[in-house]
């Protein structure tokens, strides 16, 4: 797949996706319980744990994820940033860019990622980007919601634990 083609589809996929998400925002109050669910903050406040919650959802858009699995990469974050001044700094002055058009949580999703493409080789992206990734996609329950079964070196591989048994691949005659 090209890049552009790549490209168009990530960002049909992100419209679908993004109504959804910021109607159930509104209509359910999404972002309101941060710091009840996540725990207390250090350093952001619960408004700029917002803008990085919405952050981490319009980077790795996945509506079968709970808001939960997001906030775990933000409360890193924080305790990371009240060890760190210049983390802190980093982070503080990235969520300013964030919200300069606006609050980013409640942007559109296509203001999300139009701001997103425009901080895209900031550090303070690649820190949010990295710790969001490997936050989401390094979670054994974010696995059991993919599917995923984990590593399989330490059951002798996958060659006979079912690497074949794929049911939505049509059987041969």
């Amino acid at each position: 797949m090209h890049k552009q083609d790549f490209e168009r589809a990530r960002r049909a996929f992100l419209k679908a996706g993004g109504s959804v998400f910021v109607l159930s925002l509104v209509m359910g109050g999404g972002f309101s319980s941060f710091v009840a669910h996540a725990g207390p903050l250090e350093v952001l406040s619960a408004d700029q744990a917002k803008a990085l919650l919405a952050m981490g959802r319009t980077l790795f858009p996945h509506d079968m994820l709970d808001d939960r699995f997001y906030r775990n990469a933000v409360s890193a974050l924080d305790a990371k940033a009240a060890q760190d001044a210049q983390l802190r700094n980093q982070l503080l002055e990235g969520i300013r860019q964030l919200d300069a058009d606006g609050t980013f949580a409640g942007l559109q999703e296509d203001a999300r990622v139009a701001v997103l493409k425009k901080m895209e080789d900031s550090a303070f992206f690649q820190t949010v980007y990295g710790e969001s990734l490997g936050s989401l996609y390094g979670n054994p329950e974010v696995w059991q919601i993919f599917g995923y079964e984990g590593s399989s070196v330490e059951q002798g591989g996958y060659l006979e634990r079912g690497f074949d048994d794929i049911a939505f691949i049509p059987k041969d005659s």
